[in-house]
């Protein structure tokens, strides 16, 4: 073994470790916390690999046979079936189906057991993605601050926000593009450089548009990276080189959305919402859904701002500008969506995107932070949010409060109420052990025994 490899294996060798030991921890409460949003999105990398197609066609009849909710998730048009969400993020995320869709078995097999499988691919996918992109928010981290607190923020990304409750348990939208987001930060981060390569112009533009497509919502990021061009010396070219590959990608979407939906927001067609300044305090602070109840760590963000970290700000003023930018940006965008709490779901999903901002903003701040009490406060913030997430991942839905007793879709109003909330009703609703029970059944006495468990349950496996 050469010296070179050595040095390559001794490098990067943290990083895999660090994704080897978020993978177990994801995966630790043995199912996916996911809900209809994200079924048809664990379904078409099946479609695309087994039938050379973005249509639902192998699986919607038996669907709306199946599952009373199917008509909220998949439509018709043109005689075929198709997602009612974007499909940017499992066609990207298709290669990662390969190593089940290519065993001859599996093209053979009925709609039903397909998508049993495709659940329990959704938790494997949805972790890869997780983790992944805690990595990549290392590497990033590791550009501009001490390695301590790169890996220490990295851990609180990963362990402390939705990263695990929401990322890593089901294809949400969010799973898909945080990485894109990151990539893009990254490279908005290589802007800083003296003289950057052309080629972090073009990634940076790829990332924003594979976001964009993702989500709508992530139009937000384009300009927040215009932004970040303008604070530093950059040629109209490399403007060119940064928003040409969105304008492509709008294209495609544009295409896409008329022709299944007959317009071009595609499925994500409601108007904005007529009270935004309910909205914008419920998304920060409503004992439902809001950031700082859920993740109070994102305060710290602010630090960036603070006097001691100025020389880090001003180094690094693109980074700053971009994710700062589309922090404020992507919340200005929920609170004007009509259903800024996102049904169902732990904590604020729909901020999800905004975390590896947050993230990167404590990094700049970070001088601020790890000096004096603050770094204290910080400790205690930090592990508050590890005890959140983990309810969401251990005992959610147990407690039931999105559903009773009456829907918060229906009754938005319960979203503000203190003496009946989902930390408290979750945690009182206890640890859903009910997936150890099934894994050992099915380890002692065969998939018949695991099957009868879920009966004995009363547990849908779809």
């Amino acid at each position: 073994m050469t010296q070179a490899i050595r040095s390559g294996i001794q490098r990067f060798r943290p990083y895999f470790l660090l994704f080897v030991l978020l993978s177990v921890v994801y995966h630790s409460n043995l199912r996916p916390v996911a809900a209809g949003d994200s079924f048809p999105g664990s379904l078409i990398p099946f479609s695309l690999l087994l039938d050379g197609s973005l249509t639902l066609d192998r699986f919607a009849p038996w669907m709306e046979e199946h599952f009373a909710y199917s008509s909220r998730v998949v439509r018709k048009a043109g005689g075929h079936w198709y997602s009612w969400y974007p499909i940017a993020g499992p066609v990207l995320a298709a290669p990662l189906y390969l190593p089940v869709a290519v065993v001859p078995w599996t093209r053979h097999q009925s709609p039903g057991t397909l998508i049993s499988l495709a659940r329990i691919l959704e938790k494997v996918t949805a972790v890869t993605l997780a983790a992944a992109s805690a990595v990549v928010l290392l590497c990033l981290l590791r550009r501009f601050t001490s390695a301590r607190a790169a890996w220490l923020l990295t851990l609180v990304f990963a362990l402390g926000t939705g990263n695990w409750s929401t990322s890593s348990q089901a294809l949400w939208p969010h799973t898909f593009d945080q990485l894109a987001i990151l990539g893009c930060l990254y490279s908005i981060e290589r802007f800083g450089a003296f003289a950057p390569p052309t080629r972090w112009y073009w990634i940076a533009g790829l990332c924003a548009a594979c976001a964009f497509a993702i989500r709508l919502t992530n139009l937000m990021l384009l300009p927040a990276l215009a932004l970040a061009l303008w604070l530093r010396p950059t040629r109209p070219l490399d403007y060119v080189r940064a928003f040409a590959p969105s304008l492509a990608a709008a294209a495609l979407i544009a295409a896409y959305n008329f022709a299944v939906f007959g317009n071009l927001a595609g499925g994500y067609s409601a108007q904005p919402g007529a009270r935004f300044f309910d909205a914008l305090p419920g998304i920060l602070i409503s004992p439902a859904r809001g950031l700082l109840i859920y993740t109070p760590i994102a305060l710290f963000a602010l630090c960036a701002f603070l006097p001691r970290a100025c020389p880090l700000r001003f180094q690094h003023r693109p980074l700053l500008a971009g994710a700062g930018a589309f922090a404020l940006l992507h919340i200005l965008a929920i609170a004007a969506w009509p259903n800024w709490w996102g049904g169902y779901c732990w904590g604020p999903r729909l901020l999800t995107e905004i975390l590896p901002c947050l993230i990167v903003l404590m990094a700049l701040g970070w001088p601020a932070i790890g000096g004096g009490n603050l770094k204290w406060i910080f400790a205690a913030a930090a592990f508050y949010c590890f005890f959140i997430q983990a309810l969401g991942v251990y005992c959610y839905p147990k407690g039931h409060w999105d559903s009773s007793p009456l829907s918060v879709d229906v009754d938005p109003g319960r979203l503000w109420n203190w003496g009946d909330n989902p930390i408290v009703r979750t945690f009182h609703g206890g640890v859903a052990w009910e997936p150890y029970s099934i894994v050992a059944a099915a380890a002692t006495g065969g998939l018949p025994a695991a099957a009868q468990k879920l009966r004995q349950f009363g547990l849908n496996p779809y």
